[in-house]
């Protein structure tokens, strides 16, 4: 348990992730640190961060449909 506001910081800036117990005026209080939320990001912004696609092409997925169709989009779901 620290005795001071100080110590109190500093144990906190060594380890965030970790409460921290003080005894002040009979009272024993604990303090942990909280990460601010980052700047908002729009949903733009994230796929820009994620990269193109790197999977099926547009004429792979247009052929997985067309196919799904001509099932009249029917699929066998195996028993339980």
């Amino acid at each position: 348990m620290v005795k001071t506001i100080e110590e109190l910081v500093e144990q906190l800036k060594r380890d965030p992730s970790q409460p921290v117990r003080a005894s002040f005026g009979g009272l024993t209080i604990e303090v942990r640190a909280v990460s601010e939320p980052g700047p908002e990001r729009s949903a733009g912004d994230l796929f820009a961060e994620i990269g193109p696609w790197a999977g099926e092409t547009t004429e792979q997925i247009l052929a997985l449909l067309a196919e799904a169709r001509r099932q009249g989009a029917q699929r066998h779901v195996p028993d339980l």
